[in-house]
């Protein structure tokens, strides 16, 4: 929906005449009146506060086509590095703005144009959501993109967009998103990477009926200690920081989140088909009992420092909403929340070497379809939510309530080895394994070569494979399966999977499937002359994503 509102607002700002600037200064202000065109005169025109006849022959020489410049070029060719003598002029457009204004960088020899921030606070300030800045390389600076943005007088405007960027070395943040009052900051970043800096995004609510959404797709951050940084401190509407088809390595922690005592905005992270590897915790949300924070995150890997979190949730006391799906975990799992908490649920995930603390006094945990492997499951004795895991694998793993009120519950579960310590009861255990895996690979193969699907199922269960459209943005909340290709757009492939088995799938040598994504995903049932009530009518492996490429 936000992409067909962008498309919509872009496709409309193409009416009527339009103007481009194109940049030749190496100094991001120069001079109005010398021979060059700078970046920042180039973006006062674009907001209006300067005049094409306020420019000399030589800088008019650059601006080609009528009416108000919507469009701004730097070549690389020509312009190859700006050096930021100054914050640049917020970038707006014309007020209130009637169209997109672009911002464009041409590469050159396989070479992005450089903004470089040297000392300055930041570089590039964004004030209007009606904005796109494309294909530049920021170095240094402190914060090379810097959003802020009000309430649209036309509601049809979407989200801001960067895109095929690169940010290297900020002193302090790639990309900052802050709103105050009735703000409505709204920013998507796709295609973009970040490393060597102490962190991605900050983002800092401190709006009344405002928000800041920060929508981001394709980003790679390494060497980047903290990818996002949010504090809370809003109330009326929403914060959100999303993260999909993104990788997070050599850092510290994927994301963390801090709010006001009294700020009852809901703030969440929503984190899909990304994949963290951190020296210390992946996520530490900190809430509060005044407003939500949700971390609802699907279909990734991760792994925390030795002796750290995958997901930590705090204190006791505070609201959560938490649900993930699909997940491989290799590190700890803290998960707290308050007697108005509305959701905690875990379902068709790998745990390994976790210790799993469920400290909760609001809703029940419901915790299906997972595999612990050499784990161990703690309730601690304040906690008042008794926990249920249904239909899941144990192997070696300890589980252990120290309170009688929230005892836990092992029903229909396949276990082996590990021990049942204080309130905890056993009910249905499964005589045999039920649960497949399935293994998806290469996740961007090439036309012409071919894919493998892997397969590991139990004794009696069979698999179906099919291939279907991914979906860009999968329904995440559905229980207990989530569909991440689109099952009218389903091919079910003509073979039956039993044991441990590979199937290879020749990848025609089209042009047209260069770009194309989609998911290949496993259906496994018992076989139906095999008696097993223990297992699922049917159930989902975690599948994988396919990025067709040249």
């Amino acid at each position: 929906m936000l992409l067909c509102t962008f498309v919509a607002a872009l496709l409309a700002s193409s009416q009527g005449p339009t103007g481009s600037a194109n940049v030749n200064d190496p100094q991001s202000h120069g001079s109005v009146g010398d021979s060059k065109l700078s970046l920042d005169e180039a973006i006062q025109l674009a907001n209006g506060s300067l005049s094409i006849g306020s420019l000399s022959p030589a800088e008019q020489a650059r601006v080609s086509g009528s009416g108000t410049v919507t469009e701004i070029l730097v070549d690389c060719a020509i312009t190859p590095i700006i050096t930021i003598q100054a914050p640049l002029t917020n970038l707006t457009g014309p007020l209130p703005a009637t169209g997109m204004v672009t911002v464009t960088g041409i590469s050159a020899g396989g070479n992005m144009p450089v903004l470089d921030g040297g000392t300055q606070a930041t570089i590039l300030l964004m004030g209007s959501r009606a904005l796109v800045v494309s294909g530049f390389r920021f170095e240094n600076g402190g914060v090379a993109i810097d959003a802020k943005m009000p309430a649209p007088a036309n509601p049809v405007t979407g989200m801001a967009m960067v895109a095929h960027c690169e940010f290297e070395a900020q002193s302090s943040a790639a990309v900052q998103l802050r709103g105050t009052g009735t703000d409505k900051t709204r920013l998507m970043v796709r295609d973009c990477s970040m490393s060597n800096m102490p962190l991605g995004y900050r983002l800092d609510d401190q709006t009344s009926n405002g928000q800041l959404m920060s929508e981001n797709e394709r980003i790679t951050m390494d060497g980047v200690t903290l990818g996002c940084d949010a504090f809370e401190g809003g109330f009326g509407q929403v914060t959100m920081w999303a993260l999909w088809r993104s990788s997070f390595v050599n850092g510290e922690t994927l994301a963390k989140s801090r709010r006001s005592p009294t700020s009852t905005q809901l703030i969440m992270f929503r984190i899909v088909h990304s994949d963290a590897t951190c020296y210390g915790d992946v996520i530490d949300m900190e809430g509060t009992t005044a407003g939500t924070s949700m971390i609802h995150h699907h279909h990734g890997d991760w792994v925390a420092g030795a002796g750290k979190k995958c997901l930590w949730t705090h204190p006791r006391s505070a609201q959560f909403d938490v649900h993930g799906s699909e997940m491989v975990f290799d590190g700890d799992l803290i998960i707290a929340g308050g007697t108005t908490s509305p959701r905690f649920w875990h379902q068709n995930n790998q745990y390994t070497n976790c210790s799993i603390t469920f400290d909760i006094d609001g809703a029940l945990p419901n915790l299906l379809w997972n595999n612990y492997d050499n784990c161990s499951i703690t309730v601690p004795p304040l906690a008042r939510s008794p926990v249920v895991i249904r239909d899941s694998h144990m192997s070696n793993t300890n589980i252990d309530s120290q309170s009688f009120l929230a005892p836990i519950s092992v029903s229909g579960c396949y276990r082996v080895g590990g021990a049942l310590n204080g309130f905890v009861s056993e009910s249905t255990p499964a005589p045999s394994l039920f649960l497949g895996t399935t293994e998806v690979t290469p996740q961007d193969p090439q036309v012409g070569t071919s894919l493998t699907l892997s397969a590991d199922l139990p004794s009696g269960i069979i698999l179906f494979w099919d291939i279907a459209t991914s979906y860009s943005r999968p329904v995440t909340s559905q229980e207990p399966v989530r569909f991440y290709g689109d099952p009218a757009a389903a091919v079910i492939l003509p073979a039956v999977a039993i044991y441990q088995s590979t199937l290879t799938i020749p990848i025609p040598n089209a042009a047209g499937l260069i770009g194309l994504e989609f998911y290949a995903q496993g259906i496994a049932v018992p076989l139906p002359w095999v008696a097993m009530p223990h297992a699922p009518t049917y159930h989902l492996p975690r599948g994988g994503r396919l990025n067709l490429r040249l």
